[in-house]
Protein backbone atom coordinates (compact mmCIF):
# COMPACT_ATOMS: atom_id res chain seq x y z
CA UNK A 1 0.00 0.00 0.00
CA UNK A 2 1.27 3.19 -0.99
CA UNK A 3 1.77 5.75 2.12
CA UNK A 4 -0.52 8.97 1.48
CA UNK A 5 1.76 11.31 0.40
CA UNK A 6 2.55 14.29 3.59
CA UNK A 7 0.10 17.45 3.91
CA UNK A 8 1.26 20.41 2.17
CA UNK A 9 1.24 23.08 4.41
CA UNK A 10 -1.16 25.81 3.36
CA UNK A 11 0.36 29.28 3.48
CA UNK A 12 -1.04 31.64 5.75
CA UNK A 13 -4.03 33.55 5.09
CA UNK A 14 -2.83 37.42 5.03
CA UNK A 15 -4.67 39.30 7.40
CA UNK A 16 -7.75 41.20 5.76
CA UNK A 17 -7.44 44.45 4.27
CA UNK A 18 -10.61 46.63 5.19
CA UNK A 19 -11.36 50.63 4.20
CA UNK A 20 -14.07 52.06 7.02
CA UNK A 21 -15.58 55.14 5.44
CA UNK A 22 -16.44 57.03 8.67
CA UNK A 23 -19.21 59.54 8.89
CA UNK A 24 -18.78 63.20 9.46
CA UNK A 25 -19.81 64.65 12.64
CA UNK A 26 -18.09 64.49 16.02
CA UNK A 27 -20.61 62.80 17.96
CA UNK A 28 -21.68 60.57 15.19
CA UNK A 29 -18.10 59.55 15.06
CA UNK A 30 -17.90 58.93 18.39
CA UNK A 31 -21.13 56.23 18.31
CA UNK A 32 -19.29 54.12 15.60
CA UNK A 33 -15.90 53.67 17.43
CA UNK A 34 -17.71 50.70 19.91
CA UNK A 35 -18.28 48.58 15.88
CA UNK A 36 -14.70 49.72 15.27
CA UNK A 37 -13.28 48.17 18.44
CA UNK A 38 -15.37 44.69 18.26
CA UNK A 39 -14.17 44.75 14.68
CA UNK A 40 -10.44 45.27 15.59
CA UNK A 41 -10.31 42.78 18.76
CA UNK A 42 -11.81 40.02 17.07
CA UNK A 43 -9.65 40.97 13.67
CA UNK A 44 -5.72 41.95 15.34
CA UNK A 45 -3.94 41.76 12.39
CA UNK A 46 -6.44 43.65 10.24
CA UNK A 47 -4.52 46.27 7.80
CA UNK A 48 -7.62 49.07 8.73
CA UNK A 49 -7.50 51.94 6.59
CA UNK A 50 -10.05 54.86 8.03
CA UNK A 51 -11.28 57.57 5.68
CA UNK A 52 -12.38 60.64 7.13
CA UNK A 53 -12.82 64.18 6.67
CA UNK A 54 -9.99 66.41 7.47
CA UNK A 55 -11.61 67.60 11.21
CA UNK A 56 -12.23 64.54 12.12
CA UNK A 57 -8.51 62.51 11.55
CA UNK A 58 -7.40 64.15 14.62
CA UNK A 59 -9.78 61.96 16.86
CA UNK A 60 -9.12 59.14 15.13
CA UNK A 61 -5.62 59.84 16.02
CA UNK A 62 -6.28 59.24 19.25
CA UNK A 63 -8.48 56.06 18.72
CA UNK A 64 -6.28 52.47 18.89
CA UNK A 65 -8.49 50.53 15.99
CA UNK A 66 -7.29 52.53 12.74
CA UNK A 67 -4.04 50.99 11.11
CA UNK A 68 -3.87 54.66 9.38
CA UNK A 69 -5.84 57.24 8.75
CA UNK A 70 -6.99 59.04 5.25
CA UNK A 71 -8.81 62.21 4.52
CA UNK A 72 -11.10 62.89 2.11
CA UNK A 73 -10.90 65.82 -0.57
CA UNK A 74 -12.36 68.60 -0.30
CA UNK A 75 -13.51 68.96 -3.88
CA UNK A 76 -14.04 65.90 -6.27
CA UNK A 77 -11.26 66.88 -7.93
CA UNK A 78 -9.37 65.14 -5.51
CA UNK A 79 -11.14 61.81 -5.68
CA UNK A 80 -9.41 60.31 -8.35
CA UNK A 81 -5.83 60.05 -6.88
CA UNK A 82 -7.52 59.15 -3.68
CA UNK A 83 -9.44 56.23 -5.62
CA UNK A 84 -5.96 55.35 -7.06
CA UNK A 85 -4.04 55.38 -2.89
CA UNK A 86 -6.67 53.01 -1.69
CA UNK A 87 -6.29 50.96 -5.56
CA UNK A 88 -2.39 50.85 -3.80
CA UNK A 89 -3.30 48.93 -0.83
CA UNK A 90 -4.86 46.59 -2.36
CA UNK A 91 -8.04 46.45 0.00
CA UNK A 92 -10.75 43.68 -0.18
CA UNK A 93 -13.77 44.85 1.56
CA UNK A 94 -14.92 48.71 2.56
CA UNK A 95 -17.38 49.28 4.88
CA UNK A 96 -19.36 52.42 4.09
CA UNK A 97 -20.91 53.98 7.38
CA UNK A 98 -22.80 56.92 6.13
CA UNK A 99 -26.09 57.26 4.45
CA UNK A 100 -24.98 59.56 1.53
CA UNK A 101 -24.12 58.99 -2.02
CA UNK A 102 -20.81 60.38 -1.72
CA UNK A 103 -19.58 58.43 1.08
CA UNK A 104 -19.84 55.47 -1.29
CA UNK A 105 -17.93 57.11 -4.44
CA UNK A 106 -14.21 56.16 -2.94
CA UNK A 107 -14.53 52.74 -2.81
CA UNK A 108 -16.44 51.96 -5.98
CA UNK A 109 -13.95 54.74 -7.71
CA UNK A 110 -10.71 52.36 -6.24
CA UNK A 111 -12.87 49.22 -7.29
CA UNK A 112 -12.35 47.18 -4.14
CA UNK A 113 -14.74 44.34 -4.44
CA UNK A 114 -16.42 44.15 -1.90
CA UNK A 115 -18.30 47.19 -0.59
CA UNK A 116 -20.54 46.80 2.31
CA UNK A 117 -22.78 50.00 3.71
CA UNK A 118 -26.40 50.81 4.92
CA UNK A 119 -29.08 51.97 3.17
CA UNK A 120 -29.00 55.18 1.37
CA UNK A 121 -30.28 57.00 -1.70
CA UNK A 122 -30.16 56.09 -5.32
CA UNK A 123 -27.37 55.79 -6.93
CA UNK A 124 -25.48 54.58 -3.58
CA UNK A 125 -27.10 51.08 -3.63
CA UNK A 126 -25.38 51.07 -7.24
CA UNK A 127 -22.34 51.58 -5.78
CA UNK A 128 -22.37 48.84 -3.01
CA UNK A 129 -22.04 44.98 -4.02
CA UNK A 130 -24.39 44.77 -0.52
CA UNK A 131 -26.84 46.40 1.44
CA UNK A 132 -26.47 45.76 5.55
CA UNK A 133 -30.22 46.98 7.61
CA UNK A 134 -29.99 47.01 11.10
CA UNK A 135 -32.41 45.38 13.13
CA UNK A 136 -33.96 47.19 16.08
CA UNK A 137 -35.09 45.61 19.25
CA UNK A 138 -35.88 46.11 22.88
CA UNK A 139 -32.73 47.52 24.15
CA UNK A 140 -30.92 47.13 20.85
CA UNK A 141 -32.58 50.86 19.32
CA UNK A 142 -29.31 53.04 19.93
CA UNK A 143 -27.54 54.37 17.07
CA UNK A 144 -24.77 52.16 17.96
CA UNK A 145 -26.39 49.31 17.13
CA UNK A 146 -26.87 50.25 13.37
CA UNK A 147 -22.87 49.80 13.10
CA UNK A 148 -22.85 46.76 15.08
CA UNK A 149 -25.11 45.52 12.80
CA UNK A 150 -23.45 46.50 9.78
CA UNK A 151 -19.98 44.90 10.70
CA UNK A 152 -21.71 41.78 12.09
CA UNK A 153 -24.82 41.29 10.17
CA UNK A 154 -27.42 38.63 11.96
CA UNK A 155 -25.54 38.82 15.42
CA UNK A 156 -28.05 40.91 17.11
CA UNK A 157 -25.34 42.02 19.71
CA UNK A 158 -26.71 43.50 22.95
CA UNK A 159 -23.86 44.39 24.46
CA UNK A 160 -20.39 46.35 23.53
CA UNK A 161 -18.03 48.17 25.21
CA UNK A 162 -18.27 51.83 25.14
CA UNK A 163 -15.54 54.08 22.89
CA UNK A 164 -12.49 54.61 24.40
CA UNK A 165 -10.27 57.39 23.37
CA UNK A 166 -6.66 58.39 24.69
CA UNK A 167 -4.68 61.73 24.84
CA UNK A 168 -1.04 61.71 24.27
CA UNK A 169 0.99 62.32 27.76
CA UNK A 170 3.11 65.00 26.62
CA UNK A 171 -0.57 67.62 25.57
CA UNK A 172 -1.93 66.45 28.89
CA UNK A 173 1.55 67.90 30.63
CA UNK A 174 1.37 71.00 28.22
CA UNK A 175 -2.95 71.60 29.20
CA UNK A 176 -2.02 70.88 32.70
CA UNK A 177 0.26 73.44 32.60
CA UNK A 178 -1.74 76.00 31.16
CA UNK A 179 -4.53 75.51 33.97
CA UNK A 180 -1.70 75.37 36.63
CA UNK A 181 -2.51 78.28 38.39
CA UNK A 182 -6.58 77.45 38.93
CA UNK A 183 -7.89 75.71 41.82
CA UNK A 184 -9.14 72.24 42.07
CA UNK A 185 -11.06 70.47 40.60
CA UNK A 186 -11.37 71.83 37.46
CA UNK A 187 -14.99 71.46 36.12
CA UNK A 188 -15.58 71.69 32.21
CA UNK A 189 -18.92 73.73 31.29
CA UNK A 190 -19.87 72.95 27.19
CA UNK A 191 -22.45 75.72 26.83
CA UNK A 192 -22.84 75.54 22.86
CA UNK A 193 -24.54 73.42 20.58
CA UNK A 194 -24.16 72.85 17.21
CA UNK A 195 -27.57 72.10 16.42
CA UNK A 196 -28.85 75.22 17.84
CA UNK A 197 -31.24 76.61 20.88
CA UNK A 198 -32.90 73.71 20.46
CA UNK A 199 -30.06 71.55 22.20
CA UNK A 200 -28.68 74.68 23.93
CA UNK A 201 -29.47 75.31 27.91
CA UNK A 202 -30.13 78.97 28.77
CA UNK A 203 -26.56 80.61 28.86
CA UNK A 204 -28.12 82.56 31.98
CA UNK A 205 -28.72 78.68 33.66
CA UNK A 206 -24.82 77.91 32.53
CA UNK A 207 -23.98 80.83 34.41
CA UNK A 208 -25.82 80.05 37.84
CA UNK A 209 -24.70 76.38 37.81
CA UNK A 210 -20.83 78.08 37.21
CA UNK A 211 -20.79 80.47 40.17
CA UNK A 212 -22.60 77.33 42.54
CA UNK A 213 -19.96 74.69 41.14
CA UNK A 214 -17.53 77.01 42.49
CA UNK A 215 -19.21 77.80 45.49
CA UNK A 216 -19.55 74.49 46.37
CA UNK A 217 -16.34 72.56 45.42
CA UNK A 218 -13.57 75.80 45.72
CA UNK A 219 -12.59 74.74 42.30
CA UNK A 220 -12.74 76.34 38.72
CA UNK A 221 -15.11 76.54 35.77
CA UNK A 222 -13.20 75.82 32.37
CA UNK A 223 -15.92 76.55 29.50
CA UNK A 224 -15.28 75.47 26.26
CA UNK A 225 -16.62 75.78 22.50
CA UNK A 226 -16.14 76.88 19.27
CA UNK A 227 -14.78 80.20 18.18
CA UNK A 228 -18.42 81.48 17.68
CA UNK A 229 -19.64 80.20 20.85
CA UNK A 230 -16.89 82.27 22.63
CA UNK A 231 -19.28 85.02 23.48
CA UNK A 232 -21.53 82.90 25.65
CA UNK A 233 -18.85 80.81 26.72
CA UNK A 234 -16.99 84.42 28.60
CA UNK A 235 -20.09 85.33 30.04
CA UNK A 236 -20.31 81.79 31.52
CA UNK A 237 -16.44 81.75 32.82
CA UNK A 238 -17.45 85.54 33.77
CA UNK A 239 -19.72 83.95 36.27
CA UNK A 240 -17.14 81.72 38.05
CA UNK A 241 -14.38 84.90 38.32
CA UNK A 242 -11.47 84.74 39.66
CA UNK A 243 -12.02 80.95 38.75
CA UNK A 244 -13.07 81.22 35.67
CA UNK A 245 -11.49 80.48 32.48
CA UNK A 246 -12.81 80.75 28.79
CA UNK A 247 -10.90 78.64 26.06
CA UNK A 248 -13.24 78.60 23.45
CA UNK A 249 -11.87 79.16 19.89
CA UNK A 250 -8.11 78.30 21.44
CA UNK A 251 -8.22 74.60 21.26
CA UNK A 252 -7.53 71.74 18.71
CA UNK A 253 -9.44 68.93 18.42
CA UNK A 254 -6.69 67.25 20.48
CA UNK A 255 -6.50 69.87 22.78
CA UNK A 256 -10.07 69.88 23.51
CA UNK A 257 -9.92 66.19 24.34
CA UNK A 258 -7.04 66.90 26.81
CA UNK A 259 -8.65 69.81 28.82
CA UNK A 260 -11.71 66.91 28.79
CA UNK A 261 -9.79 64.41 30.39
CA UNK A 262 -8.09 66.33 32.73
CA UNK A 263 -11.08 67.74 34.33
CA UNK A 264 -12.78 66.56 37.35
CA UNK A 265 -16.31 66.41 35.68
CA UNK A 266 -18.11 68.25 32.60
CA UNK A 267 -21.54 69.51 32.23
CA UNK A 268 -23.00 70.08 29.41
CA UNK A 269 -25.58 70.08 26.21
CA UNK A 270 -27.04 66.92 24.05
CA UNK A 271 -23.85 68.14 21.16
CA UNK A 272 -20.03 66.63 20.01
CA UNK A 273 -18.23 67.73 23.19
CA UNK A 274 -20.83 65.80 25.01
CA UNK A 275 -20.05 62.32 23.16
CA UNK A 276 -15.79 63.37 23.46
CA UNK A 277 -16.09 63.79 27.20
CA UNK A 278 -17.67 60.40 27.79
CA UNK A 279 -15.22 58.80 25.79
CA UNK A 280 -12.64 59.86 27.72
CA UNK A 281 -14.16 58.62 30.54
CA UNK A 282 -14.35 62.28 32.18
CA UNK A 283 -17.70 62.19 34.80
CA UNK A 284 -20.33 64.16 33.47
CA UNK A 285 -24.17 65.59 33.49
CA UNK A 286 -25.78 65.77 29.78
CA UNK A 287 -28.77 68.27 29.62
CA UNK A 288 -31.13 67.35 27.01
CA UNK A 289 -34.40 68.55 25.32
CA UNK A 290 -36.40 66.69 23.43
CA UNK A 291 -33.92 64.43 21.79
CA UNK A 292 -34.08 60.84 22.86
CA UNK A 293 -30.57 59.96 24.81
CA UNK A 294 -31.99 55.99 24.40
CA UNK A 295 -31.28 56.74 20.62
CA UNK A 296 -27.96 59.18 20.52
CA UNK A 297 -26.98 59.58 23.85
CA UNK A 298 -23.25 59.33 25.44
CA UNK A 299 -21.95 55.76 26.27
CA UNK A 300 -19.78 56.10 29.25
CA UNK A 301 -19.78 54.27 32.57
CA UNK A 302 -19.95 57.87 35.00
CA UNK A 303 -22.58 60.00 33.91
CA UNK A 304 -26.37 61.35 34.18
CA UNK A 305 -28.66 62.72 31.47
CA UNK A 306 -31.45 65.32 32.98
CA UNK A 307 -34.71 65.96 30.30
CA UNK A 308 -37.59 67.08 31.80
CA UNK A 309 -39.99 65.99 28.48
CA UNK A 310 -41.73 63.20 28.02
CA UNK A 311 -41.76 64.09 24.24
CA UNK A 312 -38.87 62.22 22.43
CA UNK A 313 -37.49 63.06 18.73
CA UNK A 314 -34.32 61.61 17.07
CA UNK A 315 -34.17 64.80 14.63
CA UNK A 316 -35.35 68.31 15.51
CA UNK A 317 -34.99 71.70 13.66
CA UNK A 318 -32.29 74.37 15.01
CA UNK A 319 -35.44 76.59 16.23
CA UNK A 320 -37.63 74.52 18.69
CA UNK A 321 -40.65 76.12 21.32
CA UNK A 322 -40.83 73.08 22.59
CA UNK A 323 -37.52 71.89 22.91
CA UNK A 324 -36.14 74.84 24.14
CA UNK A 325 -38.83 74.81 26.74
CA UNK A 326 -37.87 71.66 28.39
CA UNK A 327 -34.16 72.74 28.62
CA UNK A 328 -35.50 75.79 30.35
CA UNK A 329 -37.56 73.25 32.71
CA UNK A 330 -33.90 71.99 34.04
CA UNK A 331 -33.09 74.14 37.06
CA UNK A 332 -29.24 75.22 37.54
CA UNK A 333 -29.23 73.80 41.07
CA UNK A 334 -30.74 70.58 39.60
CA UNK A 335 -27.68 70.47 37.35
CA UNK A 336 -25.06 71.32 40.24
CA UNK A 337 -26.50 68.70 42.37
CA UNK A 338 -26.15 65.69 39.41
CA UNK A 339 -22.81 66.58 39.15
CA UNK A 340 -21.73 67.28 42.65
CA UNK A 341 -21.57 63.56 43.55
CA UNK A 342 -19.92 62.25 40.13
CA UNK A 343 -16.59 64.82 40.47
CA UNK A 344 -13.08 63.01 40.23
CA UNK A 345 -11.42 63.98 43.45
CA UNK A 346 -8.45 62.98 42.95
Amino acid sequence: MVPAPPPIDQPPRPPPRVLICGVNWLGDAILTMPALQAYRWENPDADLTLLVRPSLAPLWALHAAPTRVLTLPRSTVGLKPLAHHLRALAIETAYVLPHSVRSALPPWLARIPNRIGLPGHFPRASMLTEIRRHTPAPGRIHQVFEYLDLFFPGAHRRTFVPPSLAVPPPVLERLHDTLADLPRPWISLIPGAARGPSKQWPTEHYALAAAKLMAETGGSIITLGTEAEDAVCQQVAAAAAPNGMNLAGQTTLEELAGVLALSAGVLCNDSGGMHLAAALGTPLVALFGITDPERTGPLGRTLRILQHSELRSRDIPRHSAKAEKALRAIAPDEAVQALLPLLHTT
